[in-house]
């Protein structure tokens, strides 16, 4: 069990991770991070499609390991307004620019504690095509780059515990991501920056789950929407909700998605027994999450061994539309139009997968 203070885990704590420990939420905690503004019901028969049949390949981006500076893994994706791809190389422990050719044109960071360096770079993001925003977990820390990869700021989180992603509000604002606090310890969840370094207020959206099941969470996804809102949620759950660009609660898109396993048995929230271990090892968690051609796209699927992977598409105002199976690979972004999975990695290559949606004619 991770120790929800701590600043540096393993790489392994980065994955998906579900930590079920001993919490007091007082009541008035409770009231204040719930809402009463919800989206719309998800319809009774959402439609359960084939992905291959709804999205069409386009050719794969290929990185070979033999190549000047080799893609190694690709935790996540941005796109910039020219096309540029910016990789997010987990195992590298950098950046990596990405003409539409894909060959790869820049190589920001590394490992290392100067200016410019990760400990453990967690997730990076295009502002405009002359900024770029890294985010380091390790020493809680934001880097502004310009196009050319020379650092611009330097930004220290100190009110945020364990941040876990970065989403590009505008050309000159960011959200930060992070863990689920303890109480009395702040609410961290989410929070806008300013490239001076200034913020909103934290806010945290609203899942009675939380409370249910008295958890901290280590897994944060965000999907930056057109006109400056966003989509934010927690790995374990659910609900999906919608804020606007400074950061207001639009509604939270509550309904149960498809085949979707809650993470502890409501009846037992905080048992550690054997049963509730296997439940929490079988439970269903967020894989990824972009936002392309007018739809928001959620990979979700069980941890366990034989489950099942599933990808669900919410129009703007988190309506959801379709559920798709037989994925091939994990989404890991999106430009404006295509979505990018990643596919196999072996010790040759690491390849890219890029689809679009077949839109029916008419």
């Amino acid at each position: 069990m991770i120790d929800p203070g701590s600043r540096r885990h393993t790489v392994a704590g980065y994955l998906p991770l579900l930590l079920a420990v001993s919490l007091s939420f007082s009541c008035a905690r409770e009231q204040e991070s719930t809402s009463a503004a919800q989206c719309d019901p998800h319809p009774a028969d959402i439609v359960t499609r084939d992905f291959a049949d709804a999205f069409t390949a386009r050719e794969p981006v290929v990185f070979r390991t033999s190549d000047p500076s080799p893609v190694l893994s690709v935790r996540a994706l941005s796109a910039s307004p020219s096309g540029h791809l910016l990789i997010t190389d987990s195992r590298s422990g950098d950046l990596k620019v990405v003409n539409a050719d894909g060959r790869v044109v820049r190589v920001i960071g590394g490992d290392g504690e100067g200016p410019g360096e990760f400990t453990v770079l967690m997730d990076a993001v295009f502002l405009s095509e002359d900024r770029i925003v890294a985010l380091d977990a390790g020493r809680v820390l934001v880097t502004l780059f310009d196009s050319k990869g020379e650092v611009v700021n330097a930004l220290a989180l100190e009110e945020q515990l364990d941040p876990r992603v970065v989403v590009a509000v505008d050309e000159s604002a960011f959200l930060i991501g992070g863990m689920v606090s303890s109480p009395g310890g702040g609410n961290d969840l989410a929070r806008i920056y300013s490239l001076d370094g200034s913020s909103t207020g934290s806010f945290f959206p609203a899942d009675q789950l939380l409370f249910d099941t008295q958890m901290v969470v280590d897994g944060v996804w965000g999907v930056a929407l057109p006109g400056g809102s966003f989509a934010l949620g927690l790995d374990v759950t659910p609900a999906v909700h919608l804020f606007s660009e400074t950061g207001t609660h639009v509604c939270s898109q509550a309904s149960e998605l498809p085949q979707w396993s809650q993470l502890l048995p409501r009846d037992e929230p905080v048992a550690m027994d054997a049963a509730t271990r296997e439940w929490i090892r079988q439970a269903t968690t967020n894989f990824g999450a972009a936002y392309a051609a007018g739809s928001v796209y959620r990979q979700y699927g069980s941890a366990g061994e034989g489950g099942v992977s599933l990808l669900a598409e919410y129009d703007q105002d988190l309506n959801l539309r379709n559920i798709y199976t037989s994925l091939p690979g994990r989404l890991v972004g999106a430009d404006g139009e295509t979505l990018f999975l990643l596919g196999d990695e072996t010790v040759d290559e690491t390849r890219l997968l890029r689809f679009q949606a077949v839109r029916p004619e008419g």
